[in-house]
């Protein structure tokens, strides 16, 4: 019995090293995701948070910790816009999807939503 072991781990020997060194490769990447995963500290969001500015305070080379600038906003465009050919009577902000599909001689144009709402005219279900 022994005889027939050793002979098969004589006829085997590379293939079986080779098995053996990629099973413990593999539980080496395994173990060493799962630290890298565990040193990685979570972010907590709380009220009044600002996903812009949510990454951490600079400190300075003499210790000092400053707060980062706040990446500011750029204002949309107020306007909006409604198709002359429409029977939905339904507008649309200039960044909505259903813009493109106006052709640029059917669009009426209104300097905000409160004046599209007093002419008549509802938010499409598209635009949010």
């Amino acid at each position: 019995m022994i005889a027939r072991i050793a002979v098969f781990v004589k006829s085997f020997w590379h293939d079986m090293f080779v098995l053996g060194c990629i099973i413990l490769i593999a539980i080496i990447s395994y173990n060493l995701g799962r630290i890298n995963a565990l040193e990685k500290s979570s972010i907590k969001v709380g009220e009044g948070a600002n996903i812009y500015n949510a990454a951490a305070p600079i400190q300075d080379s003499s210790g000092n910790i400053t707060a980062r600038t706040p990446i500011p906003q750029i204002p949309r465009d107020s306007r909006v816009v409604v198709s002359k050919s429409s029977t939905s009577k339904k507008y649309h902000y200039s960044w909505c999807s259903g813009v493109k599909t106006i052709l640029p001689a059917n669009q009426i144009w209104f300097e905000n939503e409160a004046t599209a709402q007093k002419a008549g005219y509802t938010l499409a279900g598209n635009c949010q």
